[in-house]
């Protein structure tokens, strides 16, 4: 049932054009009955598993654990096929993943090499955790339970007089001005429900809904997936030893290193490069039924993460800790989204189409953290424990972009007139955001209840406590979502994360 648009997506440039009624976009999706319950993704699929495993210490001090495992996926279900795709493509938009199978090997040991170290470490080949939305928009958007339509083939936006366009010459036939939303006249609504206003927002632009029900569609893509898409999966390879120095210091060092194969990313289908610009960047000519492809990527995701910690109790009412960890990761497509579109978009690039290695839009490079809790036994079996929590990070990185919409390339693919495209020499998420530092406060008093069994508690809790000090203290400063910026834009300060929190209760549990 994810279904965009289905009352209409109304967007203004400035609140005069609000109030004006002088809409710069209108969306509106639905099934041809415009009912959105027959656009729904009806689907589904089974996982079967088949795995053994052994597990045997081979000295007095060494486990070793082997596991093989074996995924496979069956489903009945496939999208409607669309004669037009089929026709351009020369295969269905119905593939699925279908008889799609993974072997997992894993590896695993323990190795206590003396009485205060062990060194511990494996290796294997994981699978899964992918949102199955991107599987379903192959059911869904496809343009044949699903249309889509623009305001703008109906000359309520901004743009209904543009010549290159396919709509000027029924729009300037019929209308000599954008049509706005308020004083038309011959617009007419129709209501999506019973008792509602007779206007926008309200109900859907008769000429959009009657397009829809028509079964014709403006500007909307078919989502399918690739006939030779294989099941993503990565590597993993972990290594870490703990040790207790002299002192009862408990020291461990960890790495994990990631590497995908076949990891997934968004293309669209129906671009070929024809050329390229004079500025390097790919031109690209739409030569098929437009369409989004969930495909593997040929490079694959990969990331190292190293962590050092240490720990120290001091007598019974004191103890700490501190860490550290680093983390290299990088991906070819942030996958940020729902859909193909958005997945799309979401991102900087200097190709569009590009399987590169950048960045992740996840990384935190540098993170520091502490903690420190004291004890205090006040009698009457009645404790009362303080505890400190400290953070340190390194930002999130970001890119310096631009809106690429009508250049530089060739063809539009469907930017969406935002900042996405790189400069050439740049790099996306080259551009790493401001460390932020806080610290929080945690006071529990835990005391007996009424009756036996009885436990109760009373807390405060201060998240940021940095901020209660010193308002100019535990900032964050951080780029939005998809940290897509114009060259030179300052981060903008993040409101929730950056102003102190004072949470006070009290809790009662009994048998």
């Amino acid at each position: 049932m994810f279904v965009q648009h289905t009352s209409t997506e109304i967007r203004f440039d400035g609140i005069d054009n609000f109030r004006n009624g002088l809409a710069d976009a209108i969306y509106y999706n639905n099934a041809p009955s415009n009912n959105p319950r027959d656009a729904a993704a009806d689907w589904g699929y089974n996982i079967h598993s088949a795995y053994i495993q052994d597990e045997f210490d081979a000295t007095d001090t060494l486990n070793i654990v082997f596991g093989l495992r074996y995924d496979w996926y069956t489903t009945s279900d496939a999208p409607p096929v669309n004669p037009d795709f089929l026709a351009d493509y020369g295969f269905g938009n119905n593939a699925t993943v279908d008889g799609l199978g993974l072997i997992q090997p894993r590896f695993g040991f323990t190795w206590d090499i003396g009485p205060d170290t062990t060194l511990r470490g494996g290796v294997g080949r994981y699978s899964g955790g992918d949102p199955n939305v991107w599987l379903s928009n192959t059911y869904s958007a496809n343009n044949v339970q699903q249309f889509g339509q623009r305001g703008r083939s109906f000359c309520y936006t901004e743009d209904w007089n543009d010549p290159d366009e396919d709509w000027f010459d029924f729009c300037t036939a019929n209308f000599t001005e954008q049509r706005s939303l308020l004083t038309d006249t011959t617009t007419v609504y129709v209501p999506n429900a019973t008792g509602v206003p007779d206007g926008p927002g309200w109900g859907v632009p008769q000429d959009l809904y009657d397009a829809v029900a028509s079964g014709v569609g403006d500007n909307f893509e078919i989502n399918y997936l690739d006939p030779n898409f294989d099941l993503p999966s990565e590597w993993k390879f972990a290594l870490g030893i703990t040790h207790n120095f002299p002192g009862d210091y408990l020291v461990s060092a960890d790495v994990l290193v990631t590497r995908g194969q076949d990891s997934v990313l968004v293309r669209r289908g129906d671009l070929e490069q024809v050329g390229t610009t004079s500025g390097g960047y790919p031109d690209y000519d739409s030569v098929r039924e437009a369409s989004f492809v969930l495909t593997n990527s040929s490079t694959g995701n990969r990331s190292t993460v190293f962590s050092l910690g240490l720990q120290k109790s001091i007598g019974d009412n004191f103890d700490y800790r501190i860490g550290y960890s680093y983390t290299d990761a990088e991906d070819v497509q942030p996958m940020t989204s729902s859909v193909a579109f958005s997945n799309y978009t979401n991102r900087a690039f200097f190709d569009p189409q590009e399987d590169v290695l950048s960045t992740s839009n996840y990384q935190i490079k540098n993170r520091i953290t502490a903690a420190a809790n004291w004890y205090r036994d006040i009698g009457a079996n009645t404790l009362l424990t303080v505890s400190l929590y400290g953070q340190a990070n390194s930002g999130r990185p970001y890119s310096f972009a631009f809106d690429g919409t009508a250049d530089p390339y060739g063809f539009t693919p469907f930017l969406d007139f935002a900042d996405n495209v790189l400069e050439p020499g740049d790099a996306r998420n080259g551009n790493q955001g401001s460390w932020w530092r806080k610290l929080d406060l945690r006071v529990n008093l835990d005391f007996p209840g009424f009756g036996d069994g009885h436990e109760a508690s009373a807390f405060v809790v201060i998240d940021n406590l940095t901020n209660l000090i010193n308002d100019e203290w535990g900032i964050l400063k951080q780029h939005n979502f998809p940290r897509t910026v114009a060259r030179g834009t300052d981060e903008p300060r993040i409101g929730d994360a950056s102003r102190y929190e004072i949470r006070f209760g009290v809790r009662y549990s009994f048998e």
